[in-house]
């Protein structure tokens, strides 16, 4: 059996889980149920209890997030950042980094707002593209699709630069990171120094080490999925470099696009998402689980998919094909037995995309046979039981998958030759 450990970005602490963390969530989600069929795999996040100047209630937030887990279906095993053995561990590794001269200390300029006494962190500066001149997020220019490097900043009321001391990690990916912050900032404490914390970026992607070392120890390495956002990948190669440090090579990071709403990336929006429309979200996300397109977050498009996809296709053809079996007292064939198929090349590419899009491929197929009558079309009523026997068959185990995606539901616990497969009914039959 192989083990596999899938890990997802942090819900931040500041709120509770919003549509940019469940698009994020629920990829995640899809390859956990996939690889569940063949493989054992751990599914990881956790909250993220630091960056903020002000600590807030970790308690109140942490159990606002649990509940939204079981709100929308998910499958994670979380913990917090806080935790005293990723303390431990943040702090382990940097004496390990230190040992081996991957660390040094220089001065160097931080924005600094002198009326409430802190340093500004990241999140809070309001900066502007300098080519574009337009508001970017996390230094990613949505209209200019990169990475930024060089801005402007838009606030300067209170706001100086003040020299203190950091400390660079040696030639990280492009240049020398600091992954230092000084008093005041929310974080944990760097054993060895005053007053300095680690940054909220280091401490959070060790977590996902540390909060999960009993799943590692466990041989849960066969294979590391990492799924995260394009804006934050920088940070992410920190999770590498330890896991080389470990022994553990083999991990793959995952990348997504952005969810867009009102050309703003939705990460920063609370979207509230009522239980009774969580169903529709989700097949829109299956619909559009594009991994370099962003998605354009228009709830009209997202309903009328539903319906004209979900609704007319995937949930019509199930009454449609009824209709058919229904002259075979409801059941398959006698004779028809199930055949191994197991869909390998999901695991070689890793890509959920293709997956998801063959599910729903084999559907239409079936749709469109029935829209040119294919299923009445021949004489032997033997031969097009037979056949099509072994076509629903596939159709209820697609259908079964897509709604166990959708709602943790399926429609028949086991699907057998002989029995009754048609117990679902409309609502002006019940």
């Amino acid at each position: 059996m192989k083990y596999y450990l899938i890990t997802t970005a942090l819900p931040y602490i500041n709120g509770v889980i919003h549509i940019g963390h469940i698009y994020e969530l629920y990829i995640s989600n899809i390859y956990y149920i996939v690889l569940k069929k063949y493989f054992n795999p751990v599914l990881t996040t956790g909250l993220d209890c630091h960056g903020l100047i002000k600590k807030t209630n970790l308690l109140k937030t942490d159990f606002l997030n649990k509940k939204k887990y079981i709100y929308h279906n998910f499958y994670f095993f979380c913990d917090k950042t806080n935790s005293f053995i990723n303390k431990r561990i943040s702090n382990w590794i940097y004496a390990f980094l230190s040992d081996k001269n991957f660390l040094y200390s220089k001065s160097t300029n931080r924005f600094y707002n002198k009326k409430k006494n802190f340093f500004i962190p990241d999140k809070y500066l309001k900066i502007n593209c300098i080519n574009c001149n337009n508001l970017i997020e996390n230094y990613y220019c949505i209209h200019c699709r990169k990475e930024i490097s060089s801005f402007t900043i838009l606030k300067k009321e209170n706001l100086i630069l003040k020299k203190i001391n950091s400390i660079f990690l040696k030639t990280f990916i492009f240049n020398d990171w600091d992954f230092s912050r000084n008093k005041i900032y929310n974080g944990i404490k760097i054993i060895s120094k005053k007053n300095i914390f680690f940054y909220v970026w280091y401490d959070a992607i060790i977590s996902y080490i540390s909060n999960n070392i009993k799943h590692i120890k466990n041989n849960y390495s066969n294979l590391i999925l990492q799924i995260i956002g394009k804006d934050i990948v920088y940070y992410h190669k920190i999770f590498n470099i330890i896991l080389n440090i470990l022994n553990t090579t083999k991990t793959k990071i995952i990348i997504h696009s952005f969810l867009i709403l009102n050309n703003k990336i939705s990460k920063s929006r609370i979207i509230p998402i009522k239980k009774d429309k969580s169903f529709i979200i989700k097949f829109f996300f299956m619909m559009n689980n594009n991994l370099k397109k962003d998605i354009i977050y228009n709830i009209v498009l997202i309903k009328n998919l539903y319906k004209k996809i979900f609704l007319n296709k995937i949930i019509n053809l199930f009454f449609r094909i009824r209709s058919f079996f229904n002259i075979f007292d409801n059941k398959f064939l006698d004779i028809f037995f199930k055949k191994k198929n197991i869909d390998y090349y999901f695991f070689k590419k890793k890509t959920i995309n293709n997956f998801l899009k063959k599910t729903l491929i084999n559907i239409l197929i079936i749709n469109k046979k029935l829209d040119l009558n294919k299923f009445w079309n021949k004489k032997n009523k033997y031969l097009i039981h037979y056949y099509y026997s072994k076509t629903i068959y596939n159709y209820l185990i697609n259908l079964n998958f897509i709604i166990k995606i959708l709602n943790n539901k399926i429609i028949k616990e086991k699907i057998n030759n002989n029995c009754l497969i048609f117990n679902l009914k409309k609502f002006n039959e019940i």
